[in-house]
């Protein structure tokens, strides 16, 4: 029974896709610098990810994403640039 639940486990977190990596297009359509992008990618990857998985920018509409952020911007350590720039990339990756 228990190597059943671990390879269910397995199989669902197979089933999330990583969040998606920024390029040039999204820093266009976004009107930002694709390193301010990555960056908040990365940012977001390591401290969403110390307490759950990653979400996916297509989770949430672009619009909905600030407020998630203001509910767990406090519980993940979050200074105001990391803040700024991981909601700049959900907000920008929700769009595409």
């Amino acid at each position: 029974m228990k190597h059943a639940l671990v390879a269910l486990g397995l199989a669902l977190a197979a089933c999330h896709s990583a969040p998606p990596r920024a390029t040039a297009l999204d820093a266009q359509r976004g009107n930002v610098e694709l390193a301010e992008l990555q960056r908040g990618r990365a940012l977001m990857v390591t401290k969403c990810g110390n307490c759950h998985r990653p979400p996916l920018p297509s989770e949430h509409p672009a619009a909905s994403w600030p407020e998630k952020l203001d509910e767990m911007a406090s519980r993940a350590n979050l200074d105001g640039d990391q803040r700024r720039l991981i909601q700049q990339y959900f907000v920008v990756m929700a769009q595409r």
